[in-house]
């Protein structure tokens, strides 16, 4: 089996790893940089559409079984922003699933300035005083004192994505 990730971002991938060691797939993963063709910060659909488009263009650009794009996103609930993310999960056979990660509201410092136009990443290591957090904790991971990291909110929705390859349901 050969899964390709469409993104390098290390949490995504290693999450991706994980979720198949869980599962028990064994999987060379192989992580391509793709363009998700969405801004740098994807508000509401466009998170979906982004992991759609990485897990198709993974599956393409490498010829793998099975493409997974993983997109972090914000949205708007109840007047306030909430993160979270969106597992595409597509086979060269078709076959393809979708799951979202658990969301969770961001405090008033972090919203404004991603309403500013800064990117969640971005905002979390100017809050934080940190560098690349999107390669690992994440928001999170900082937001929870890191008990959940972004590679474990993105774990259970790459499981559950990826349920119509190992489970034979129809």
């Amino acid at each position: 089996m050969f899964v390709a990730v469409g993104s390098t971002n290390k949490a995504k991938v290693e999450a991706v790893k994980e979720a198949l060691r869980i599962i028990g797939m064994k999987a060379e993963v192989k992580a391509v940089k793709v363009d998700p063709e969405i801004p740098p910060q994807p508000v509401c659909n466009q998170t979906f559409v982004g992991a759609k488009t990485r897990a198709y263009k993974a599956l393409r650009h490498t010829h793998a079984d099975i493409g997974i794009g993983i997109e972090g996103g914000v949205f708007y609930y109840e007047n306030r922003m909430l993160a979270y993310a969106v597992v595409y999960a597509a086979s060269k056979k078709g076959i393809e699933n979708f799951a979202f990660s658990a969301s969770f509201p961001l405090p008033p410092s972090m919203t404004s300035l991603l309403v500013e136009g800064k990117e969640l990443g971005e905002v979390t290591d100017i809050i934080f005083s940190t560098k690349e957090s999107k390669q690992s904790e994440g928001a999170i991971g900082y937001l929870t004192k890191m008990h959940i990291t972004r590679k474990d909110l993105y774990v259970q929705p790459v499981v559950i994505a990826l349920y119509p390859f190992y489970n034979n349901v129809d």
